[in-house]
């Protein structure tokens, strides 16, 4: 390969320290994609950005104490870098670009087009499409593209890739493994798909997410055993206006009175680990689980910066860039 290819790797970012926990939330909620306003309210989104973060951080600090005192978001996406780029080889150079914390998505185009990168992709970390996260990263590639003189047309996007064979290929295996672990009691686990929810006004208003879940969902169901129960949850609400449902707590609770006394979640919507599965699932909801009487709860494990999601995802870039 001639030219040099800078892939960005697109990520929301998390807190690192303590410290940075207040400006995070403080950030997320100031981003219109992520969290939207309806007018009048939306012309105060800074100062009630503000207000919110300070009011939700003491107990947000606590949730990342419990994760050694900040996200492993930022560090796992550069590792996830640092092997997407031996698994490309040659011409290729890999970047973590957050959308919230450093390094920024501005920084990683920065620094890619410093290392003598000639072509630029753009490779979304969320496998599904949603304008709260794929879209709030590509406005700000976009920004930076244009701030740094790039021809915003000349980015190459991966906007989504849940529907890939090879991917489903690598969730089933990952799926399959923990079920044959979990087969050491009488009884088989109910499979629980949990995604990331938001809210029901962002799929009315055309918000392709929630069909791509159930689409990746429908695919892998045919790929696992016929006799394998298979059920879908929303977790993470973050607002009081209707979020997609059931919550994964509200499932949980319906299996646990139905009798399920083994339960293996899969994290239906994140390729690594962040205070969602960390804390939401391997600690409260699994609180919740035990409370209503399942006995074995359990999590397919993260790709995080593993090989296998590296080749999936290297198959994505090359198909891409090539002619």
């Amino acid at each position: 390969m001639d030219e040099k290819v800078g892939v960005l790797l697109l990520q929301m970012g998390g807190p690192r320290t303590l410290d940075e926990v207040e400006p995070t939330i403080e950030a997320l909620f100031r981003d219109p994609d992520l969290v939207r306003l309806p007018w009048p309210i939306s012309w105060f989104r800074k100062p009630l950005a503000r207000r919110v973060a300070k009011r939700r951080a003491p107990e947000v600090r606590k949730q990342y104490e419990l994760m050694g005192g900040g996200s492993p978001n930022n560090a796992t996406t550069m590792a996830q870098a640092q092997v997407l780029e031996k698994a490309l080889g040659d011409g290729f150079s890999c970047y973590a670009a957050m959308a919230y914390t450093p390094p920024t998505i501005a920084e990683a185009l920065q620094k890619a087009l410093a290392d003598g990168c000639t072509k630029i992709v753009g490779l979304s970390m969320f496998p599904q499409y949603s304008t709260a996260t794929t879209k709030a990263a590509f406005r700000d590639l976009r920004e930076a593209a244009q701030q740094q003189g790039v021809d915003w047309n000349s980015i190459l996007l991966i906007d989504r890739w849940s529907a890939e064979q090879d991917y489903l290929a690598l969730a089933h295996s990952w799926i399959q493994s923990s079920l044959q672990q979990g087969t050491q009691t009488e009884e088989s686990p109910v499979l629980l798909m949990s995604a990331h929810g938001i809210p029901v006004s962002y799929v009315k208003s055309g918000d392709p997410y929630q069909k791509e879940v159930e689409a990746m969902v429908a695919n892998l169901k045919k790929l696992l055993p016929r006799k394998q129960r298979v059920e879908l949850s929303y977790q993470s609400r973050a607002t009081k206006e209707p979020w997609l449902a059931p919550s994964t707590e509200h499932k949980l609770e319906e299996l646990g009175r139905e009798g399920v006394k083994s339960v293996l979640v899969f994290a239906a919507s994140f390729v690594h680990d962040h205070i969602e599965t960390l804390v939401e699932l391997d600690v409260d909801l699994a609180e919740v689980a035990h409370r209503f009487g399942i006995e074995k709860y359990s999590r397919v494990p993260a790709f995080n910066a593993h090989s296998d999601l590296a080749e999936v995802l290297a198959g994505l870039v090359r198909r891409r860039v090539a002619p």
